[in-house]
């Protein structure tokens, strides 16, 4: 019953099951024993070969020749011959090989399946004084919700009340639990590991990240890299080779089973097979460490980039604007009354750099006749005073008094200054920064470390953008970029080599489309920058990106080694079976073994650890010739 049950299952599925495989060598095994039980072989050579002939047929149809059609020539030529044995071979290790690829490659898609896995079918949602389950797609913006402790979030959000720890492990790859309060974003797909969260959502299930991240993995599955179609077209070059030998040993020998060996040996499989197990590993090993592959061809691309794009904000940078106090100039006013004031005034504002002076002082005074002038700033009543804050132009217009000398003093101050005014006369300034994110310099370090060049491209003006080049170690920085100097940069260092370009927002998307690797910082980041990239940093730390360029180097590296070896197996077992050392079973398992060993080296880019920081700066600590704005 077991033959007949197997046989249906490779009919039906064009894959030949475990058990079949176990039979097949079963019999196998029985056909050497006794002569009246040769034919046996003849049953693993049907069901083994079943998935590989339906392959040719499809090849024929699409008038395409594959490593397929010399398999199933050399085991028809062994059936022919009566070697029913060597054809039994070749079948079974051929259906070893296709298992083989198939459980590396089902180990790669684990951690990318498992991202799909997160959707929570129903949430709790908060109705008054009740709480409702209700289906998580029929949940709307601005509903309230509630996720007790264990369970995952189902929706995108902000906390409105509790605090717990977070599991981000699947989503970023983060191994520590992250502490949250009220006012943090949560993710859905993130684990709720102590406290109960109330959490008001801010993103349908259609648009969660959940969601995205599904929408990111279809197109992370689809398509060949260049690195897969090079090894394809180099398999029929070698598929017309060994056709060649194989009548060339036939007209010089005359030996038919010299012809067929060579047939058999030098069979492309491994071409065939290593190439995309090596890439599915190495996608496999990035969703493991927070990174996801959405273009396979990046893997190619960022082993051969010599220089590295940053864009600042977002990137380099926490992308959070934090007040660093003001300075008085003339006003005669104590600094912590004035920093009242203001954030008494910039408490009605809702421009980032006005919640940013807010949130630095508890609000003294009160504010009337409040109105805030576009592109300018703010101004109002506080206390009896009429007070302006905001740029120069504001100034220029209300608050020309002591203007030159506020400005002589904030003249090259690396930061966003914002200007306040009392009563028609400039009386000081507010400096604001955006703090550098914790992993940026050694991230910076390392990508020098491993011989990359780093430069900056930031729409700061040129005082910021040389202040954060100098603190972090960049060679460069080209400052008051709009996305087409961002884009013009890219199309500069491409002339003479090949560029990663790093970015999160949508004046980045444009340049991380025409780069040679677009890396997009976050799921959480803008949608058309996601979409333009090639790589997506899930936990947004740039200090990921080292060891991704290390792993794509090393992926590179063990395709190549595992093609050379298959090549050098495949010349070696041609040379012997062409002077008559090696017959075709001997040769079935010479190149099946060669195979299987390729799959093998490929398959270790699963486990490989690149990802821990190594070595010294390979580049000296110089100055690249300046960059000018007309690039």
């Amino acid at each position: 019953m077991v033959i007949p049950l197997s046989l249906a299952d490779v009919l039906a599925e064009n894959k030949v099951p475990i058990a079949a495989i176990a039979v097949c060598v079963v019999l196998a095994l029985i056909s050497t024993l006794d002569p009246d039980y040769e034919l046996l072989a003849l049953v693993p050579v049907v069901i083994c070969g079943i998935p590989i002939a339906r392959e040719v047929i499809e090849d024929f149809r699409e008038l395409r020749i594959s490593a397929e059609t010399l398999v199933i020539s050399a085991i028809i030529g062994c059936v022919i011959l009566g070697e029913y044995l060597a054809a039994a071979e070749i079948a079974i290790l051929m259906s070893l090989g296709g298992l083989l690829e198939e459980m590396v490659g089902r180990t790669a898609r684990s951690g990318l399946e498992s991202l799909g896995s997160l959707r929570v079918q129903h949430t709790h949602v908060i109705d008054g004084e009740d709480i409702t389950d209700a289906p998580t797609d029929s949940v709307r913006i601005g509903s309230r919700i509630r996720v007790l402790p264990g369970e995952t979030i189902p929706l995108d959000g902000i906390i409105i009340q509790g605090r717990s720890s977070l599991n981000k492990m699947v989503i970023t790859g983060e191994s520590v639990p992250v502490d949250v309060t009220v006012g943090d974003e949560v993710m859905a797909g993130t684990g709720n590991l102590q406290g109960s969260l109330d959490i008001e959502v801010t993103r349908t299930d259609a648009d969660s990240t959940v969601s995205r991240l599904e929408e990111l993995l279809k197109d992370a599955s689809a398509g060949k890299s260049r690195i897969v179609n090079a090894a394809d077209k180099w398999a029929k070059w070698i598929l017309l080779t060994a056709a060649v030998l194989t009548v060339s040993v036939y007209i010089l020998t005359g030996d038919v089973y010299r012809a067929l060996t060579i047939m058999v040996v030098f069979c492309p499989c491994a071409f065939v097979l290593a190439t995309p197990t090596g890439v599915m590993a190495t996608a496999g090993n990035m969703v493991r460490n927070g990174v996801l592959l959405r273009n396979t061809d990046a893997i190619e691309g960022l082993a051969s980039v010599d220089t590295v794009l940053l864009d600042k904000t977002g990137t380099l940078t926490e992308g959070k604007i934090v007040s660093r106090g003001y300075t008085d100039v003339s006003s005669g006013i104590q600094s912590e009354t004035m920093e009242g004031m203001m954030s008494a005034l910039e408490s009605r504002s809702e421009h980032p750099l006005g919640r940013a002076i807010a949130m630095a002082r508890t609000p003294c005074g009160d504010v009337g006749d409040f109105s805030s002038i576009s592109g300018q700033g703010v101004r109002g009543i506080v206390d009896g005073k009429e007070m302006f804050m905001g740029n120069r132009t504001l100034m220029e217009s209300f608050c020309r008094n002591g203007l030159e000398e506020v400005l002589a003093q904030t003249r090259g101050i690396p930061s966003t200054v914002v200007y306040v005014g009392l009563s028609g006369s400039t009386v000081g300034y507010v400096t604001l920064e955006d703090r550098i994110k914790d992993t940026s310099a050694s991230a910076v370090d390392e990508l020098r470390s491993e011989g990359l060049r780093t430069v900056m491209i930031t729409g700061d003006s040129s005082a910021v953008g040389r202040s954060v080049t100098e603190e972090l170690g960049l060679d460069d920085v080209v400052w008051e970029c709009l996305p087409e100097t961002k884009l013009r940069c890219v199309e500069h260092f491409e002339k003479d080599g090949h560029v990663c370009m790093i970015g999160d927002g949508v004046n980045d998307a444009p340049s991380l489309k025409r780069a040679t690797v677009g890396i997009s910082m976050g799921t959480l980041g803008n949608d058309i920058a996601v979409e333009s990239s090639d790589i997506v940093l899930m936990n947004d730390d740039l200090g990921t990106v080292p060891g991704l360029v290390r792993l794509c180097r090393r992926s590179v590296l063990t395709i190549h080694t595992g093609l050379a070896l298959a090549m050098g197996i495949n010349i070696a077992g041609a040379a012997l079976a062409a002077v008559g050392w090696l017959d075709p079973i001997a040769g079935a398992v010479m190149h099946n073994m060669g195979s299987l060993a390729v799959i093998l080296l490929s398959s270790t880019l699963l486990w490989t650890d690149t990802w821990t920081a190594r070595g010294q700066p390979k580049l000296d600590k110089r100055r690249y010739p300046a960059l000018d704005h007309e690039i």
